[in-house]
Formats: C-alpha cells, structure tokens, sequence
C-alpha cells in the first residue's frame, strides 16, 4: 500500500509539478472518487467557478469521476500534498477519525433542515478541525445523501418486513449493523455487481441513496421502495493543510467563499434540481413501476437504537456525545 500511494505521488508529481504554478497564478488540484453524476463534481464545478470568478491569484484543476483513483486514494494523495482538494465521504474520513462516523448513525437527523443546521453548526466545526492531526484543512461539510432501501420481495413498512431481506451495502461496519438491526441480511459488495446480483436472485436489493439506485438503473430488477432515510453521510471537502497555511489571507477567504458555494450546489443536488433532488428521483422510480411505500419511521428508530450505543461505546468521544444530545433536544 505505501509504495503504491508513493507511485501514485510520483505520478502526480511528476504530471502536475511543472503546470500548476507561475509566478501569477496559482492552480488547485480538486480531486473527486465518484462518477460525476453524483452531487459533488457539480458542486466542485460551482466551487471553481465562484473561485476564479473573485480571485486573481487562485484557479482551479479539476479531476472528477475517479480520474486520480478512490476516494481512499485521493485523501491519502491530500494528506501527502499530492493534490491540493479532494471530496470525500464521511465513510471515509472516519477511517482518519473515528468520530466521523457519527454522520451515518441512524435517524439521528430525521428532518432535513436539522441537518443542514448542524453542517454549518459549531459542534460540526469541532468535528471538522480534527482533520487537522492529519494534515487535512476541512473546507466544508456539505450532504452527501441519505439513505432508501429498493428490494425485488416486498413492501418495507416496519422492521419486521425486513426479515431475511438480502440487501447490499458499503463495506462500513454502521450500515452492516443498521441493516442487522432493520431485520435485513447486509451483504457488503461494491455497487458495479448489484444489479446483476439481484437479477439471478443472490441478493435481493441494495440499501443506498435513491440516486445512486436510480442511476444504477436497480429499480429495472426491484420493484420495491422505502425511503427511510435511516442514515446520513456527509461529503468532506479537504485540503492539504500545508498547503493551506502558506495561502495568503485573501486567497484563504476567497476558497472559503468557492466552499459555500459547493454547499450551495451539493444542497441543490439533493433538494431542488429537476434531475436529482430526492422527491423527482422517487417520483422517476414511482413512474417507471416501482411500488414506493412509507415507513413507520419510530418503529425503525426503536430498532437501531442499539447501533447507536454500540459506537458510543466503541468511540468514547465527548464531542459525539454532544452532537447526540444536540440532535436529540431538537427532536
């Protein structure tokens, strides 16, 4: 592993070093590890745009859609100063800080606008200058989707329609022990395999955000939606903090400002785009002949609260603890 993320800085190095600086302009590398279909490239569009639009010194290179590799890489390559900006997922900057994981803890943020507040909030802050032991200035926290459960068996109202329920997720110990506590049978597998896994009857459905499933075209071979919104994630907008500290104060406001502008995009994504905001793609799956029922959102709770306690345990984290009884008191 290290001497493939040194290959990969190498590379980069090598690729990049000579283009990317002159005596006027500076260049950011702003990396991304997923299509860009998905909410955050359009965001890192709108992040250049807004950047190069206000400042005379900044632009910005941007590498969507996996170009430079996974979102593990590209944070590794951040962390180095190999690229200058990478989004990535909570899931994945827990693996740093283990604190992250909150974000995907069950209904925890039932209410959308709780959890846009929470993102600008200063508990999120806290949460966000931990990166910095490891060498990542956190830009924004910006939403990166909730959660649905399609299956090809049955309509999912309450828990006990989940029993036995075969049901893809990421390969993150939370969703497996969500899952498991719904009743279903979590069965971690990337998301390229899914559609034909449920076609032949292996699994019999995938547990992701309605986007994703839409765009995976799994509705075609599951008939069967709930829109839990059992848990969250949250993208990560990190930049080298090296590289941060040596920006001057303007440049540093003006990035700031470029980074409210990617929240402003990802927050559209999922709220109020024609293509992509949460309530059209479920309308798009309901015309296509999927079958969308409601859940009985407490009885779900009820049955995950468990998972909850379980990373309490696992984290011990003063700052987490208070990010739940904040959440809680805004119930």
């Amino acid at each position: 592993m290290v001497q493939k993320i040194f290959r990969f800085v190498l590379f980069l190095t090598l690729f990049f070093g000579l283009s990317y600086v002159n005596a006027e302009t500076l260049t950011l590398r702003f990396a991304d590890g997923l299509p860009k279909s998905f909410a955050y490239y359009g965001a890192m569009e709108a992040f250049k745009k807004d950047l190069e639009a206000n400042s005379k010194t900044l632009k910005v290179g941007l590498f969507g859609g996996g170009m430079l590799g996974d979102q593990k890489t590209i944070m590794e390559a951040t962390k180095v100063g190999a690229i200058d900006i990478s989004v990535i997922a909570s899931q994945v900057a827990q693996q740093l800080v283990p604190d992250y994981g909150v974000f995907g803890l069950p209904f925890v943020w039932v209410k959308y606008d709780d959890w846009i507040k929470f993102l600008k909030g200063p508990l999120a802050a806290k949460l966000a200058k931990k990166l910095e032991a490891h060498g990542l200035k956190v830009l924004s926290l910006a939403d990166g989707g909730a959660l649905a459960v399609l299956n090809s068996q049955r309509a999912v109202k309450v828990p006990s329609d989940m029993k036995g329920l075969k049901l893809r997720v990421m390969q993150d110990p939370m969703q497996i022990d969500m899952i498991k506590a719904m009743g279903g049978i979590p069965v971690p597998m990337g998301v390229a395999e899914v559609y034909t896994a449920i076609q032949q009857g292996q699994i019999d459905g995938n547990s992701t955000g309605p986007q994703l499933l839409w765009a995976l075209k799994n509705h075609e071979v599951a008939k069967h939606l709930t829109f839990t919104n059992h848990a969250r994630a949250s993208g990560v907008v990190v930049m080298n903090l090296k590289k941060w500290n040596k920006l001057t104060a303007d440049q540093k406001r003006e990035i700031e400002h470029a980074s409210n502008a990617f929240f402003d995009a990802d927050s559209a994504y999922f709220t109020s785009s024609p293509n992509t905001a949460n309530d059209k793609v479920v309308g798009f799956m309901a015309k296509s002949g999927v079958i969308v029922s409601q859940p009985d959102v407490e009885a779900f709770r009820k049955a995950t609260l468990p998972v909850i306690e379980k990373f309490k345990v696992k984290v011990k984290s003063e700052l987490v603890d208070q990010i739940l009884a904040e959440a809680a008191a805004g119930k």
